[in-house]
């Protein structure tokens, strides 16, 4: 279990996590340059330095220490920092004890480095924790000796420099040198002396601290490290600084007790570490230099005077050494130096020794110290990889040479002495004597062995060379060699003068190492060219005529036989084994130079006189050994890098035979390779021939294989090369014996080479899979396939080569899992490699093949390699193909070549969804398996190596270095995390759930995601990638380190990181995961902007990745209620001010924290924002910032002028390459291209192109440079475009997403202008793009709806009482800068004025940034206008008034008409005109232009923003200018072309609604024109009422069904016909509305031509007008009650008397009475009555909607109930002059009157009609009383909310809960609560206030229908019963002022003649005559004292009173009343 660290952490700091950091600090400041790490380092090294003094000595034990531990189960140990103890269990204190007995080491550091290893059991899957805590003690000190090693490399000195700072460079100097003063090199090696490995295993072996071989192999790698460190330490230190007298004795002390050899006789590491610094301390080699006497001075050879002496002494003594050689090198390199002074003499003391250098020279020789160094120094592994070891070597040789030439001369004549001893005793026969001296072949040796290898290329061999004599002594003075470089050259030549036979061998040997590099290979050749003109031996036509000689002797002795593996011991006598070295020496030179120098390489071949090449295939073809076939085809190798000389060498290979590949006619075996690979080779065990002829088909294969190969004689290709390499050596290679292991994985990796590079060459075509017929030698053939499509046929199908491949890979990777070395290792891991690339290349193949397969109907069979792999393996019994595979993940450190490519076949393999499901079965089927390979992909992602400035995927690097390794790691990283994307999206369980920690047997979103090691979580790749984004980042670092190290990575972690947060799966889990454990996000975002001036790599998209998260963050966190989270993340984002961010909420779960801050969080956000000025820092906010970093440029490469290529056609061509990447980002594909060029190039035919061939070339390079350049501006672009849409998502999600209430008030005002300014200023800039710019409009569109919605909120004054209530909000909204909005209640001034001119920057900014899209950009355009129409609605006045919230009259009409008229809103509008005027005919033009053409919704959208345009524009410019340009004209002309369109709308068979939305546009927009009399006046000019009335969609009303329920839901999203046709109709009743209302009632010619439009269309309006609805359907009621409306005033004028009437004219008078008698019938159906108010009660509508359908219902139905009666009202008072002659509408009888609900009855309206048709006068009685009734009973209702509204926060559980609508359940705070409350009794008291208004209307014109009718009847009215004469004399006066042609309607006189002529004749003074009697007049006399009763007019004017009065300047009612009163009181005799 996890436990506290005790208190003896001190202690236990020195054992391994303080030496971590030391390691860490010291690499930052000197490799890595980090400035700020300088000071740390500086106080690091002081706080280590007893530690590097002390070096790897371990805190001793103490008893008291070990007490204390035992004791610790019980009584324990105080843990630092705390008070407290901690105890510990008894395993835990037994396994310190032990660990304390195992190193030696202090109890307490025992403990605490147990308890280390229990922490980071994680990183070490399968280990217990005490091996764990073994790993941490070695790797704490490799750490300690590796910062030493680093620091000393630091060291200034005389080898090398690092060029670190100069404060940086003392402070490592001084302390170095104090360390070497204080004996630091005894301390190295006394830490050497007891270090020994096997006796450390055996100790750890015997206590059980070893555990599975890994281990093993982890510590036994430390512990060398640890020892090679250390001996590289005093290396480095004399390299720079030789080591003092005392401290060389030192080393050479150790150098003699030294004895340990490797098995194959070469010094270890650490033994050639010390012989190389002991022979750097003898290195004077610094004398040479011009500034030697600035060196000088600090070398102990020239500042000691007993350097010298007692060196010498100490040397000169051979005896004592434990190995000999060692001495013997020393005497050696002292000899040297001794020479070295005497030439200089400038050593004190020195010069008496200086006679004695040839002694210990002849000492050292005498010993083979050549051979010494030539077998034990030069031929260890590592050694040509250390630069200064090769170098002190290649000095020391060279200084012999030099600077002792006699010593040469004399070794070199007995040499020749030796020679001839030699070949005298060979001459008689005898055994040469044994103890010759061979020093000067030893030398030659040596010479080969140290100069043949330089993979560092440091070109060292080319000192032995000298160029040739210059022509001129001009150019002899100036290039005159060094006299080191003559004096070598020299003795390279004079070694060959003369040169006897025993040397010849040697001395080529060395010519071969010389000719190491391109330089020194050419000279080499010059030198063996020149020796020709002298005859040597040493030449190439001596060469070349020798082995001619031997060809022409071989074959003559060739048998007939074609099987020449029998004549190797018959017929080789001809060459002795002398002979044999010497060709194989000889073979070797030319290999070697013609291998390193392509001109010399051609030169060797072109020479007619050798003929090379066919002599050598000649010898190959003949009986010579096979070692030496192995070397002839080697020499043909190094010639077929040429691919010139490769074409040559195919034929000539076809042409021999030696591997058969025509069948012999007899059916014999006629030999060759393939024979002598079964009869010789295996019989010997050994493959050289088969080795080197692989490699000279490797070699062969690397340019193109002659497609005629083998023409005419067979089928042509390289089949049977293949065939042989396939089935003959690979398949077979597994059952051969080797003598040499190491030489069968050479064999298969050569074979693996040459198949994987067929296949990588290999391009899918179509003409591959059809058969083709060529010419063979016995008719016509089948031609062969291409070589890749035979290998990748083999690999689709479980064919023997598959099969081959996996078992290969299965056994190496079962000898990996060993961790162990074997013979041919590198070709092993070579083989392993390969497999994995054979089968990752054909994978990448396999897609095109398989549907090239189905393409061509082809009969091949394959199987895809995804389904192959998860085959059983026959060995195992199991599908374990994929998991071995895997395997190789866990070796990325050690093969990350072999990593990368496995990472790649899963990557492929993983595409689908299905096959991943079975991976994580084949994963998790065993626990120790699947924690390794959780492990292994963890240990992929952890690597510290840093990626390049220019590298990229593909670009790594084919030699094995350092570099190339490193960048192989980040590849394969990378593709990890493309693994983890791409599988993501897959079904789960995926392998982006297992590998990164989700739950795969339960749902993804259960997962509860955990550190590593909390509740024995594995560490998994999302702790890997955390870890990586998380370094850096927090209040001391400069930001992710990533982004600097490895940017391409980064943005790969931070994508996947937004990708798990915006899965559905995920996103939980893993947010709340960053949230709680991380505070992931929260610290990234402290780090943003990323400004690109920091970073040498773009990081646009790092931070559009990290911000899309955020956005996800905010959205989620909102969701879920937490709002600490949420308003945290929001003030980091937001905040404008530096201030302290520690008393912020840190994460914690809950949903209503926000009531449980600190009080100091309350003091703070209670503060004034004086002291919040004070406090904090001004600062831009964190998102203006973000946005500053956005840039909308973008750099385009310039256009190319091109020569040979037409522009147009390269243009198509570029084109044709255009290709999308995984991200969808643009790009052309480069190589493609290329290749199309040079096709073309190739095909292009003449002289003319030959000689211009380089210039074409040059330019295809320049359009490729140029495709290039437009890759990386796609790139470009696509990163701008996706920062502005993460920066947008944000924005988006702050502003719609979060609580409102976090960002409310002036604070959200001053955002949104802030933002809206900038992201204006940013697209005003010339140079922006469109492309960049065009997303701008979206957010444009977001940030202006909500500044208009911050608008409408202040618009809502609260009251006192409100503003009192507000001061109890919760801290969170008050911090929120809820209590800064208290400025937008003052009265003087809202919020409209404070940001006047903020407003007016705003719109000019919209309207500029539309002008300049006035493109083709329509749909940048539309967004912009659906901005700008919310900009100005922000100057609309709200429409709901406070007025109805008032309980007490305010004043009268007078009052209301003195108050000010200017505004704030009035102002706003009048700046917001004069702006919009300022910018001309521009504008204008452009926006009428969209308004009449364009996309639907772009034209919608203009229409809109010209309708408020027009509606601020006072002085009507704006409509004179589209009247003016036929604007107006033109969209009225528009309403016929969309009638068929609505047509087809209404008729069902069009869903497309953008019709029915544009027409409502369109006459929204007339509506707004006709609002004005001049705008009313230029519409009926236009004619828009005929085009309406021409309009037949009016006619296709649907049919309604009565059975409706009152409020059916309808789809708003796409409604239904009857929907539908009520949306154009309700738009053109409400136009006809506002024309009949600009022009008033006076204006006869609006009337006529809407009642024109009505009786067009009269079927419609008739059905509307007679609909007998039994049910009340809001819908229904609202379209009557606008036609009603319409009628009403169209209608309110009578006809001119005395006009012509015409036959048309009279129907038209028809049709306007018909409609008038529907009009009047209406009057007795909407009466207000009881079964109304029970009907309302009973309205089937859901709970929550009920009251606001009730007020809806109630409202449509008393506009209908004021709109008929208005409409009687004006038929009566307009009738005539006075009451005598008006119309009479009702019947005198008041029988209505009397009944208590008219509506009771049923069908009301037959009873109530008179005798004459005319409905009875006691309807509009009972209108009157019933209204009055209600308007009581609404005040009554109305007042009592009023006082719930003023005393809110008084209101009772129950009523808050009624009024706010929340359920029970549902969390909410008290002032949320009260908020909704408030604005639902707003509301109802709205509802109440119109209900009033539609009372007190309809009481004003009832009094007046009912006064006119009384007076007429009890004062004028003659009953028929009184007499003729009296009405007679009526009618008479009657007619002279009526027409006999008047009007046909109510109180109208017809013709006297009675003629049926009149239409509707029905309600006229003559039937009201015949019908009235006398008793009816009585009767009314009667039953009007009765009803018209004092009460009812009390209550009359008291309503009048109370609220009627207020409202209007006349005494109305009260005059009426009066009238009524008096009629009453005069006529009724009452």
């Amino acid at each position: 279990m996890r436990r506290h660290v005790p208190h003896c952490a001190q202690i236990t700091a020195r054992v391994w996590s303080p030496f971590k950091d030391l390691q860490v600090v010291v690499e930052a400041a000197i490799h890595k340059r980090q400035t700020d790490a300088v000071h740390d380092l500086e106080v690091m090294l002081k706080k280590h330095k007893t530690d590097f003094l002390s070096l790897l000595k371990n805190i001793p034990k103490n008893l008291t220490h070990r007490e204390a531990v035992k004791k610790s189960v019980t009584v324990g140990l105080q843990v630092h920092g705390e008070q407290r103890t901690q105890t510990f269990p008894v395993e835990v204190i037994e396994e310190a004890i032990i660990i304390s007995d195992l190193f030696d080491l202090n109890e307490y550091a025992a403990l605490e480095l147990l308890l280390a290893g229990e922490d980071n059991k994680p990183d070490f899957p399968g280990l217990t924790r005490g091996l764990v805590a073994v790993l941490l003690y070695y790797d704490g000190r490799r750490s300690l000796v590796t910062a030493l090693r680093t620091l000393i490399l630091a060291l200034e000195g005389r080898t090398w420099t690092l060029g670190l700072p100069a404060d940086l460079a003392h402070l490592i100097n001084n302390y170095v040198q104090k360390l070497v003063e204080e004996n630091l090199t005894n301390k190295i090696l006394g830490v050497l002396k007891t270090m020994n490995l096997t006796a450390e295993i055996d100790k750890l072996q015997n206590n059980r601290a070893l555990g599975p071989p890994k281990h093993r192999k982890q510590v036994s790698d430390m512990y060398e490290e640890i020892q090679v460190t250390c001996a590289e330490c005093l290396f480095s230190l004399a390299c720079q600084r030789p080591l003092s007298k005392d401290d060389t004795l030192q080393v050479i002390s150790h150098l003699k007790g030294d004895n340990l050899l490797a098995a194959d006789g070469t010094l270890s590491p650490v033994t050639l570490a010390l012989l190389m610094a002991l022979l750097y301390c003898f290195d004077v080699s610094v004398l040479e230099k011009e500034d030697a006497e600035e060196v000088t001075g600090s070398m102990p050879v020239f500042g000691d005077p007993s350097y010298v002496a007692d060196i010498h002494k100490e040397l000169r003594d051979t005896s004592g050494w434990g190995e000999p050689g060692l001495g013997t090198v020393a005497q050696f390199a002292w000899g040297v130096m001794l020479r070295q002074l005497s030439q200089y003499p400038m050593a004190a003391g020195a010069s008496e020794f200086y006679e004695e250098d040839e002694t210990f020279m002849d000492t050292a020789m005498a010993a083979h110290v050549f051979c010494f160094l030539d077998k034990s120094v030069v031929s260890v592994d590592k050694l040509h990889k250390e630069e200064f070891y090769v170098r002190r070597l290649h000095g020391l040789v060279t200084d012999f040479i030099y600077h002792m030439p006699l010593k040469v001369k004399e070794i070199r004549n007995r040499g020749d002495e030796t020679a001839r001893i030699l070949m005298a005793h060979l001459q008689e026969g005898q055994d040469p004597p044994g103890n010759l001296r061979r020093d000067f072949e030893e030398l030659l040796s040596l010479i080969c062995s140290l100069y043949e290898k330089d993979p560092l290329h440091l070109d060292l061999a080319l000192d032995f060379w000298c160029p040739p004599e210059p022509l001129s002594q001009h150019e002899s003075f100036h290039h005159r060699p060094p006299q080191r470089q003559v004096a070598l050259y020299k003795f390279v030549r004079m070694a060959g003068d003369l040169l006897p036979a025993t040397l010849y061998v040697p001395y080529i040997k060395m010519l071969t190492g010389l000719a190491s590099t391109t330089q020194s290979a050419q000279h080499c050749y010059n030198l063996l060219k020149m020796n020709g003109n002298t005859s040597s031996p040493v030449s190439w036509d001596h060469i070349f005529t020798s082995l001619n000689q031997y060809f022409s002797s071989l074959r003559r002795e060739t048998p007939t036989s074609g099987d020449q593996s029998v004549s190797y011991r018959m017929h080789s006598r001809a060459i002795t084994p002398q002979e044999l070295e010497g060709l194989q020496s000889v073979l070797e030179l030319v290999r070697r130079v013609c291998e390193q120098n392509e001109n010399c390489r051609i030169l060797v071949c072109e020479n007619q006189h050798w003929s090379v090449v066919m002599l050598l295939f000649g010898l190959v073809s003949c009986s010579v050994p096979p070692h030496m076939k192995s070397v002839l085809l080697r020499t043909l190798t190094a010639l077929a890098r040429t691919p010139e000389i490769a074409a040559t060498l195919w034929q000539t290979l076809e042409a021999s035979q030696i591997l058969v590949t025509i069948p012999s006619s007899l059916g014999q075996s006629s030999g060759g390779f393939k024979v002598e690979l079964e009869e010789v080779e295996s019989r010997n065990e050994e493959y050289p021939m088969t080795r080197a002829f692989l490699e000279f088909l490797t070699v062969l294969t690397d340019t193109p294989v002659p497609a005629a190969l083998g023409a005419g004689l067979r089928s042509p290709g390289i089949d049977p090369y293949l065939a042989y390499i396939r089935d003959d050596v690979l398949l077979r290679f597994g059952t051969r014996a080797y003598v040499n292991s190491g030489e069968k994985w050479e064999i298969a990796a050569s074979c693996l080479g040459i198949l994987h590079k067929l296949l990588q060459e290999y391009d899918v075509q179509a003409d591959h899979f059809v058969d083709q017929v060529v010419d063979g030698p016995a008719g016509h053939v089948l031609a062969n396939k291409p070589a890749g499509f035979t290998i990748l046929l083999h690999m689709l199908r479980d064919s023997r080569l598959f099969q081959m491949v996996v078992r290969i890979l299965d056994d190496t990777m079962k000898h990996f899992e060993t961790f162990t070395s074997t013979a041919g290792q590198k070709h092993l891991e070579r083989s392993a490699l390969l497999c994995l690339q054979l089968l990752g290349e054909s994978m990448v193949k396999e897609d095109e093949f398989v549907a090239m397969v189905r393409e061509s109907g082809a009969s091949i069979l394959v199987t895809p390699l995804n389904r192959l792999l998860l085959s059983i393996n026959p060995r195992t019994g199991k599908a374990d193909f994929i998991v071995t595979i895997t395997k190789y993940l866990m070796f990325n450190s050690t093969m990350p070549e072999h990593a990368l490519s496995a990472m790649r076949i899963l990557y492929m393999v993983c595409k689908s969804g299905p096959i991943q499901a079975e991976l994580i079965t084949l994963y998790t089927e065993h626990r120790e398996t699947n924690e390794l390979l959780l492990h292994g992909f963890v240990e992929c992602l952890e690597t510290d190596d840093a990626e390049d400035d220019q590298q990229t995927e593909n670009e790594i690097a084919e030699q094995d270095s350092e570099t190339s390794l490193a960048k192989t790691r980040i590849s394969t990283r990378q593709h990890l995390l493309k693994l983890l994307i791409s599988s993501l999206d897959l079904p789960a369980p995926n392998l982006a759930h297992y590998l990164l920690g989700f739950e795969i047997r339960k749902p993804v979103s259960k997962t509860n995601l955990q550190d590593q090691g909390i509740l024995s979580s594995q560490k998994t790749c999302l702790h890997s990638i955390l870890a990586i984004l998380t370094k850096g980042v927090g209040s001391s670092g400069n930001g992710p380190q990533c982004l600097v190290d490895t940017p391409t990575l980064a943005e790969l972690c931070y994508k996947l990181i937004y990708l798990l947060s915006a899965n559905k799966d995920t996103s939980l889990p893993t947010l709340r995961y960053l949230r709680t454990s991380h505070d992931f996000l929260y610290r990234q975002i402290q780090h943003l902007p990323y400004e690109q001036k920091n970073y040498k790599h773009p990081v646009a998209r790092h931070q559009s990745w990290l911000l899309k998260t955020v956005a996800v963050e905010l959205r989620v966190t909102s969701l879920n209620r937490q709002r600490s989270h949420t308003q945290r993340l929001m003030k980091l984002i937001l905040d404008d001010f530096d201030e302290d961010q520690t008393y912020v909420l840190q994460p914690v779960g809950g949903a209503d924290e926000s009531e449980l801050l600190s009080s100091r969080l309350a003091d703070i956000n209670q503060s004034s924002q004086y002291s919040r000025n004070v406090r904090g820092r001004q600062y831009r906010r964190r998102i203006m910032s973000i946005l500053d970093t956005l840039s909308f440029h973008q750099q385009y490469p310039e256009h190319m002028n091109l020569e040979f290529f037409d522009t147009n056609l390269i243009q198509q061509v570029v084109g044709s390459t255009e290709r999308k990447d995984e991200d969808g980002v643009t790009f052309y594909d480069v190589k493609t291209l290329h290749r199309i060029l040079l096709n073309e190039l190739n095909n292009l035919q003449g002289t003319t192109m030959a000689g211009q061939r380089q210039r074409i070339l040059e330019e295809i390079e320049d359009i490729l440079r140029m495709v290039i350049e437009r890759n990386k501006v796609c790139q470009s672009l696509f990163c701008k475009q996706q920062g502005f849409d993460s920066w947008r998502q944000v924005v988006e999600v702050i502003l719609s997403a979060c609580p409102a209430d976090l960002l409310q008030g002036e604070t959200r005002q001053t955002v949104l202008f802030e933002i809206l300014q900038d992201l204006l200023k940013k697209v005003a800039d010339d140079n922006a793009l469109p492309e960049l710019t065009a997303p701008v409009s979206g957010v444009l569109l977001t940030l202006m709806a909500n500044l208009r919605q911050c608008f409408m909120t202040h618009d809502e004054l609260p009251s006192d009482q409100e503003r009192r209530d507000l001061q109890y909000v919760t801290l969170l909204d008050r911090s929120a800068g809820v209590s800064n909005t208290a400025v937008s209640w003052d009265k003087g001034s809202g919020s409209r004025t404070l940001f006047a001119t903020s407003l007016q920057m705003v719109l000019k900014g919209l309207i500029e940034h539309t002008l300049r899209c006035s493109g083709a950009q329509q749909r940048v355009r539309a967004r912009l206008y659906g901005a700008l129409l919310y900009y100005l609605q922000i100057a609309s006045k709200p429409k709901s008034s406070q007025a109805h919230l008032q309980e007490e009259p305010s004043g009268g009409v007078e009052s209301r008409l003195l108050a000010a008229s200017d505004t704030e809103f009035d102002q706003l509008r009048r700046e917001n005109i004069a702006t919009i005027l300022t910018y001309g005919d521009s504008f204008m033009d452009l926006l009428c232009r969209d308004a009449c053409d364009g996309l639907d919704v772009g034209r919608m959208l203009a229409l809109s923003v010209l309708d408020c345009i027009l509606m601020m524009d006072k002085f009507n410019q704006w409509l004179s200018f589209i009247t003016s340009k036929g604007y107006l004209q033109h969209l009225v002309d528009s309403l016929a072309v969309d009638d068929e369109k609505l047509m087809a709308l209404l008729g069902g068979g069009v869903n497309n609604l953008k019709v029915l939305y544009l027409y409502e546009s369109k006459l929204s927009l007339l509506t707004r024109v006709a609002e004005t009399a001049v705008g009313a006046t230029t519409l009926l000019r236009c004619g828009v009422m005929q085009k309406l009335a021409e309009c037949s969609f009016f006619d296709m009303r649907p049919d309604m069904d009565r059975s409706q329920s009152v409020y059916n839901t309808e789809d708003d999203f796409l409604p239904d016909p009857v929907s539908r046709y009520r949306h154009l109709l309700f738009t053109s009743l409400r136009f006809c509305l506002a024309i009949l209302t600009s022009l008033g009632s006076e204006n006869r010619e609006a009337g006529t031509q809407v009642m024109q439009f009505i009786i067009s269309h009269g079927d419609i309006f008739h059905s509307i007008l007679l609909d007998r609805r039994l049910t009340l359907n809001l819908h229904a009621l609202q379209e009557l009650a606008l036609t009603t409306a319409v009628i009403c005033r169209a209608n309110s004028q009578e006809e001119e008397q005395y006009a012509e009437v015409d036959s048309a004219e009279i129907e038209f008078r028809g049709h306007k009475l018909r409609i008038q008698r529907h009009m009047v019938s209406l009057l007795p159906k909407y009466c207000v009555s009881e079964k109304l108010t029970k009907q309302l009660k009973n309205l089937d509508v859901p709970a929550d909607d009920r009251v606001d359908v009730c007020a809806k219902v109630t409202q449509a139905y008393l506009e209908v109930a004021t709109n008929v009666t208005s409409f009687c009202r004006a038929l009566v008072s307009n009738s005539g002059p006075n009451v005598q002659y008006c119309r009479v509408l009702f019947w005198p009888n008041m029988e209505e009157a009397m009944v208590r609900d008219l509506h009771g009855s049923g069908d009301f309206s037959m009873s109530t009609l008179s005798p004459a048709q005319l409905p009875n006068l006691g309807i509009v009685v009972y209108e009157l009383k019933q209204c009055t009734n209600q308007f009581l009973a609404v005040y009554e209702t109305r007042k009592l909310h009023l006082s719930k509204l003023q005393g809110l926060s008084e209101l009772s559980v129950e009523d808050l809960k009624q009024f706010s609508g929340i359920a029970d359940g549902e969390k909410m705070s008290s002032q949320q609560r009260q908020g909704l409350a408030r604005r639902k009794l707003s509301q109802i008291i709205a509802y109440n206030y119109r209900e009033l208004q539609a009372y007190s209307f309809i009481i004003e014109n009832t009094l007046f229908l009912l006064w006119r009718h009384l007076e007429y009847y009890l004062l004028h009215c003659v009953p028929s019963d009184r007499g003729a004469t009296q009405f007679q004399a009526q009618a008479r006066r009657q007619a002279q002022i009526r027409r006999l042609q008047d009007s046909i309607g109510l109180g109208s006189s017809p013709s006297q003649t009675g003629s049926g002529d009149s239409v509707g004749l029905s309600f006229d003074l003559d039937d009201s005559r015949r019908h009235v009697r006398q008793q009816d007049i009585e009767a009314l006399k009667q039953a009007a004292l009765t009803v018209c009763s004092e009460s009812l007019f009390k209550k009359i004017l008291e309503i009048n009173q109370t609220f009627c009065k207020s409202r209007s300047h006349y005494g109305f009612v009260e005059a009426v009343v009066r009238r009524i009163r008096r009629l009453l009181r005069l006529h009724t005799g009452s």
